[in-house]
């Protein structure tokens, strides 16, 4: 019997590292897929995976894609948490994010650790 678990994954990397992210997002899926709790908090210039459209082209060199990963994820409610300071930081604004995602802090990517199994891309 499998006991379900809290995961977060945290992603740091952006869009000029495709292998991690496209790798933490196919994680998450998985997790999820298995039946965990799942949270996703992206920070520095991982935010700009957060922002409608930027995730679109977005593959490994294995051929994976981040956007079916990143679809799949919203659809089953995933939470999204971006850090505040690195999004406004780089212009973006909430009413680009894609749906459900939300500004947050490092005070809240604490507690959620403090909850959770981390994963860190």
């Amino acid at each position: 019997m499998i006991t379900l678990e809290k995961f977060l994954f945290v992603l740091s990397r952006g869009l000029e590292d495709p292998t991690r992210a496209t790798r933490a997002f196919q994680l998450a899926k998985v997790a999820k897929e298995k039946g965990h709790e799942v949270s996703i908090f992206l920070v520095d210039d991982a935010v700009a995976y957060a922002v409608l459209g930027l995730a679109d082209n977005v593959m490994a060199p294995t051929g994976d894609a981040a956007k079916p990963y990143i679809d799949y994820l919203v659809e089953n409610k995933v939470s999204f948490y971006i850090c505040t300071p690195c999004a406004r930081t780089r212009l973006y604004s909430e009413d680009e994010f894609i749906e459900g995602a939300k500004l947050s802090t490092a005070a809240h990517l604490i507690d959620l650790a403090t909850e959770a199994k981390v994963f860190t891309f």
